[in-house]
């Protein structure tokens, strides 16, 4: 797979958040979903323990939603880590699926966003549903420094799958 500077620069904005830049195995898996799509919505999280980190992304594009799940055994891994001391990732996992296999969306409680209250964001997790199974985006309760991200996956998939 091959990146010029400026799609990088687009893909590794996407996979990060504030404060926070994404590392390399991350901005790959999540241009792996996008791939050559017009526009995205992409929520990425990352999880720390005393001694692993768990990047999550998540991707709608006008044909597809995926996920990525990026793991490195080291505490607080980003770019700026990367840079000191480059590591492989202890797990990688990628899915993509076509919006087409989509055949319901379920999603609960909505609260106002702090400090605009004509504003709402979901506040549990948006359950997707395809004809084989199902996925929750997230697995857990949706943080409330995260609810506008999540906010826009939603908004993709509605926008995005025809039903």
């Amino acid at each position: 797979m091959e990146f010029d500077e400026t799609r990088w620069r687009e893909i590794q904005g996407l996979a990060s958040f504030p404060g926070t830049t994404a590392p390399k195995a991350v901005v790959v898996a999540l241009n792996s979903i996008i791939d050559k799509s017009v526009s995205a919505a992409t929520w990425s999280s990352m999880d720390t323990t005393a001694s692993t980190t768990a990047w999550k992304c998540w991707a709608v594009t006008e044909r597809s939603v995926g996920y990525a799940l990026i793991r490195y055994k080291k505490a607080e891994y980003d770019e700026r880590q990367e840079r000191r001391k480059e590591l492989t990732p202890s797990n990688c996992s990628v899915w993509v699926r076509p919006l087409t296999d989509i055949i319901g969306i379920r999603y609960g409680a909505f609260s106002a966003a702090e400090g605009n209250p004509g504003v709402f964001y979901p506040a549990e997790p948006i359950k997707v549903i395809f004809r084989d199974g199902a996925v929750s985006i997230p697995a857990a309760p949706i943080p409330i420094d995260q609810r506008a991200e999540v906010s826009r996956v939603i908004t993709a998939l509605r926008e995005f799958v025809q039903f």
